[in-house]
């Protein structure tokens, strides 16, 4: 072998070393990169496992104040219409609002029965039915309490 050539193997011979140095360089880098995917890609996926939970804790909560809404209307609903039988006489305002009460109930009720959800509503459903035709009655004959004037059935609160 001449001197070139030994000269040459020795040349070839660093550069495929070096070269090796170099690719074993690159995978190491390249697992410590996918190490770190890795983690981040982990802790992704246990931001989002905790999202949905909470998604699914917002929803139970969302469900549990349309009902104390819609129970807190019926309270309002069959109250007034006590206060109705009792021969109470009510405002246009008091007569809006119960009103407004039994157009959120109504809508609640629809929706529990969209989607299968048990909710109560026998009694509240023939009192909203007649509010409405108790109102339909007044409107006709502009019997809204005026002023605070008094029913001669009710006497003024002590």
């Amino acid at each position: 072998m001449d001197t070139q050539t030994i000269i040459i193997a020795v040349i070839s011979s660093g550069v495929v070393g070096s070269l090796l140095v170099f690719a074993q360089f690159l995978i190491q880098r390249h697992d410590s990169r996918q190490d770190k995917n890795s983690e981040v890609l982990t802790a992704i996926r246990n931001l989002d496992a905790k999202i949905t939970e909470l998604d699914g804790k917002i929803d139970q909560v969302d469900a549990k104040v349309d009902q104390r809404s819609a129970v807190a209307s019926r309270v309002r609903i069959l109250r007034f219409a006590d206060e109705m039988l009792e021969g109470r006489k009510h405002s246009k305002d008091a007569w809006d609002q119960v009103l407004l009460d039994c157009s959120e109930y109504e809508k609640f009720i629809k929706h529990c029965e969209r989607n299968g959800i048990e909710f109560s509503n026998n009694i509240t459903e023939e009192t909203i039915k007649y509010l409405k035709d108790e109102y339909q009655e007044r409107l006709k004959k502009h019997d809204f309490l005026i002023g605070g004037e008094q029913n001669e059935t009710t006497q003024p609160a002590v």
